[in-house]
């Protein structure tokens, strides 16, 4: 499962994403209203830490390269990527930022807050 709310990120732990029922996708909105359109070469990175970590060893740290021009990439996590989360049995916090080329927060620390994921428990473990 997973799921976005107000830039919030859940996911159950294990379950690879990238299909069409369970996608994990980004916008960046421009000023002007419109989207940005990621450009073919645009690489895009997410980096997760433990809640209050930043200043810590990231969890995960996945990069992406826009393959086709799009307003919506898709970012494909597999079932290895979630299993580096804590093995629990009840829901996780961590925090999370989304970076274009190395140099533009997409989503990130701001006056919000820090971006949250939210990790479930896999309900079988292997």
């Amino acid at each position: 499962m997973i799921k976005i709310e107000d830039n919030v990120i859940h996911l159950t732990r294990g379950d690879a994403t990238g299909t069409d029922y369970n996608v994990l996708a980004i916008q960046f909105p421009l000023s002007d209203g419109s989207l940005y359109t990621f450009k073919v070469g645009d690489k895009i990175r997410m980096t997760v830490f433990d809640k209050k970590g930043y200043t810590r060893r990231p969890i995960l740290s996945k990069e992406w390269t826009v393959a086709a021009a799009t307003t919506t990439p898709e970012l494909p996590l597999t079932s290895t990527d979630t299993k580096k989360f804590e093995q629990s049995n009840k829901k996780i916090t961590y925090w999370y930022d989304i970076v274009l080329n190395d140099t533009t927060t997409l989503l990130g620390l701001d006056d919000e807050g820090a971006k949250k994921m939210i990790v479930y428990p896999e309900s079988e473990e292997d």
